[in-house]
């Protein structure tokens, strides 16, 4: 059985999937060097950085419905939030498959699904926070201009529109007229989720964490940092949202590659491909079948392996959490021997996802200078299925930012789950922007 161990990560090693190959403190110091390209305006920036024109300063009002709109990497949310002196309240909250993630759409019928979605909400609201978990530079007026979608939504039509002016020029053509809209990135609501629901917790700086079909970060940045900002802004700090899908810094393997190159979006969002959970399962796969061809498993579950035209990582996950249970792969298993390469193969595929999570948020704690104290960490507020449903991520993360980010850089930061934090950032992203 060692003998196996041996072999696959031998094999790991020579297509260059093999975690070691990433150097976790290499990477979080070009995650940081790249933050402060992406900051100055620098067009060879791997992220983008982009300004939100949002902050954390202000009380949110109460009582005010707002309605909120989380479009996803999967499902399209839309209902109403209300901030009460007894915490946030969700009503009528709706859900949808993604408009463009099943097949192609054009820009105008994404705007017409949209707001006929958002039409029977206006009788309570007339204020829209709009979470959209694509690349789109915020306006300072707080509209979205879309730049890119990844994540395999097809929507064409979409590079430069501003989803704001489009959504409300559509409701008005509807008879719901002065309608106003805030956008914002999902990872910039997370966060505000976080402000907003946290309250009486006191942390050293927040970071907003997505990791689930896709992967981004945002962080509160300081004044003098914001270079590229030409737009007058009079308060200390401004979110960004780093689209730190982009980073293009970590060591690319064979399946990497080709997992790329037949994707719809080649050559763009390397990282995101490398660690997501809308990914993930395709390079398990590709490493399985190749391992088949290289005589890694038994000749019988060779055969079922060049006959598995694909494999997500949540069936790749339920072997993981149950090698002997009711599941694809463990009833495809044929010895003890492909058991093992099959669960070291996905192990080390999860293990490589935490090293590089874990240097994106270390190079967060580099560029700000937060969580230097034990009984004031810095705060990262997580969302995503990936990270809370994954049976092997969370535990990998939390022992590598133990081991580097605190060991190592003498940080501190705690994770925070926060009930449908997304949906509540995004009410306050609208309610302090009005």
């Amino acid at each position: 059985m060692a003998n196996m161990i041996g072999q696959t990560e031998a094999f790991l090693h020579k297509y260059g999937l093999d975690p070691s190959l990433v150097d976790v403190d290499a990477c979080a110091r070009a995650f940081w060097a790249d933050m402060e390209r992406g900051l100055r305006g620098d067009p060879d920036a791997w992220m983008l950085m982009l300004p939100t024109y949002l902050s954390l300063d202000g009380d949110i009002p109460r009582d005010t419905p707002t309605i909120v709109i989380d479009a996803g990497g999967t499902n399209f949310r839309i209902g109403l939030v209300t901030m009460t002196d007894g915490g946030p309240m969700v009503e009528d909250l709706r859900v949808f498959p993604m408009p463009g993630s099943q097949a192609p759409i054009t820009w105008e019928t994404f705007v017409d699904e949209v707001s006929d979605a958002v039409l029977p909400f206006t009788g309570r609201s007339r204020r829209v926070g709009l979470c959209f978990s694509y690349a789109a530079e915020i306006l300072p007026n707080r509209d979205g201009k879309v730049l890119n979608l990844t994540k395999q939504v097809q929507i064409s039509g979409a590079q430069g529109r501003e989803l704001g002016r489009d959504l409300s020029a559509a409701l008005e053509a509807k008879g719901a007229g002065g309608i106003t809209f805030v956008v914002l990135n999902d990872t910039v609501a997370a966060l505000l989720g976080g402000v907003a629901a946290l309250r009486e917790e006191k942390f050293d700086g927040y970071i907003g964490l997505i990791y689930g079909t896709g992967v981004n970060t945002c962080y509160v940045e300081r004044q003098e940092h914001l270079g590229k900002v030409t737009t007058p802004w009079d308060q200390d700090t401004m979110l960004i949202n780093m689209e730190s899908a982009r980073f293009d810094g970590a060591p690319m393997g064979a399946f990497d590659k080709a997992l790329d190159s037949n994707s719809v979006d080649p050559g763009l969002c390397h990282y995101e491909k490398m660690v997501s959970g809308r990914y993930q399962g395709e390079l398990v796969w590709r490493a399985l079948r190749q391992g088949a061809d290289d005589g890694l498993f038994s000749p019988r579950f060779s055969a079922f392996l060049r006959g598995l035209g694909n494999l997500t990582m949540v069936q790749a996950d339920a072997f993981a959490a149950r090698p002997y249970g009711d599941n694809l792969l463990a009833a495809a298993c044929d010895s003890e021997d492909d058991r093992e390469a099959v669960y070291t193969i996905i192990d080390q595929v999860v293990e490589r996802s935490a090293r590089l999570v874990c240097a994106n948020l270390a190079g967060i704690l580099l560029q700000t200078g937060a969580g230097q104290h034990i009984h004031r960490p810095a705060c990262v507020v997580a969302e995503g299925s990936t990270f809370y449903k994954g049976h092997l991520f969370r535990g990998k993360l939390e022992r590598l930012c133990g081991s580097y980010i605190t060991g190592t850089l003498g940080r501190y930061m705690v994770f925070r789950q926060v009930s449908d934090a997304n949906l509540v950032g995004t009410a306050a992203a609208a309610l302090l922007n009005p």
